[in-house]
């Protein structure tokens, strides 16, 4: 036990634990659960009538995910930078969590060392001029997407899993200038995506513990609100079809034709046959698996386009539904440490950051703070996961 640090006082600004509580998304209630201490402490803590142990202080940085040096400012820092919000009003309201926010406080944060970075490399930072305008047809939006992303039909019917189409398709937007992440925490009710529009180095973010098929189509629906410069936070709920909002339906439209052409699935010989809009599973699954995205956006598609239902639209969603969720309750997995720290980062950030370190521009300390706190060990297996991703088309 560390008996220094359970009774020396420390002497912080009791401002910065109030700014430190409300930027991280605590109530006081929550925050004294998390810390393990009560609602009246942490109030005395707020309002400078007691000052917390160095111990509770940085449980409390933890907490609230801040370094403990931060609260002995004598200034509150400024606020964190925040998205527009476009998910569905829940029960709860249109509260963003405690790991939303740090999530994308993170990725605000790892798009400055980016900049950063590029400025000390003397490298200038991709710029992304790609633009569009809500007014534009979904599916010319659509079309001049994947003219930009260089990715053909002819390629996209030819990928072995959708592991690799994830892949691909992550891959396509990293090289036009985007950086993507992944979250590893944040419950799929929560968050599906998210986006952050600024030029250069804009970021899109999607949720890990989405299946591959729904991260695709969050990955592009949120690339879709970068050309619009409206980045926010979203949950992908327009397939509801009583939701009303015109940019995530936008959006979603667009990403629906970007992944699965108008054209192109007119002239599937099952579509051309098919008279009556009843749609057997075998054939929704056939097209899902021929353009490796979900069963849903496939039906959606055929709705859009006129040949379903909106009640067989429903049925069947119903149904997929309820299947998604007992695969998932039933999934398990190991995914190793260092393929873990590859995917929330991603190839472009990481590669960057790495590049940095190699040229001494960063320290040790730096590298492994900018990619999540890893430990130095792991940089090789993170390194020879890089080069297999390109090589061989793992899952990233």
């Amino acid at each position: 036990m560390n008996v220094v640090g359970e009774y020396i006082r420390a002497n912080v600004n009791p401002d910065i634990l109030v700014w430190a509580r409300q930027t991280a998304g605590y109530s006081l209630d929550e925050a004294a659960q998390k810390i393990r201490t009560s609602i009246e402490r942490i109030q005395a803590w707020e309002s400078g009538n007691e000052k917390p142990t160095l111990r509770q202080l940085r449980i409390a940085g933890r907490v609230y995910r801040r370094p403990s040096a931060l609260f002995y400012r004598h200034t509150i820092p400024e606020q964190p930078q925040t998205l527009p919000d476009f998910r569905l009003p829940s029960d709860s309201g249109d509260v963003i969590k405690p790991v939303l926010r740090f999530e994308i406080r993170r990725a605000f944060a790892r798009r400055a060392i980016a900049l950063e970075i590029s400025e000390q490399l003397e490298e200038q930072p991709p710029q992304f001029v790609f633009e569009a305008e809500m007014s534009e047809p979904p599916e010319s939006l659509a079309r001049r997407i994947r003219e930009l992303l260089q990715v053909t039909l002819k390629e996209q019917y030819s990928w072995y899993d959708h592991y690799e189409a994830l892949r691909t398709w992550i891959t396509a937007i990293e090289k036009v200038g985007v950086l993507v992440f992944q979250t590893g925490n944040v419950d799929i009710n929560q968050m599906r995506g998210f986006s952050i529009s600024q030029r250069p180095y804009p970021v899109v973010a999607i949720n890990g513990k989405d299946s591959p098929r729904g991260r695709i189509f969050t990955l592009i629906h949120e690339f879709v609100h970068i050309a619009l410069d409206k980045g926010g936070i979203c949950d992908l709920h327009d397939n509801d079809l009583d939701f009303d909002n015109a940019i995530e339906i936008y959006c979603n439209r667009v990403a629906g034709e970007v992944l699965v052409p108008k054209e192109a699935l007119l002239n599937e010989s099952t579509v051309r046959q098919n008279y009556n809009s009843i749609w057997d599973d075998y054939e929704i699954t056939q097209l899902s698996n021929r353009y490796m995205v979900s069963k849903e956006v496939i039906l959606r598609r055929l709705l859009i386009l006129d040949k379903t239902s909106k009640a067989e639209y429903l049925r069947k969603r119903n149904e997929f539904i309820e299947a998604y969720k007992q695969q998932k309750a039933g999934k398990t997995g190991y995914v190793p440490y260092f393929r873990k720290v590859l995917r929330h980062n991603g190839t472009a950030y990481t590669n960057l950051v790495l590049s940095a370190y190699y040229n001494e521009i960063i320290s040790s300390r730096d590298l492994s703070n900018f990619l999540g706190g890893i430990k130095l060990e792991h940089i090789p297996a993170i390194e020879e996961a890089l080069i297999r991703n390109v090589e061989r088309g793992e899952e990233i």
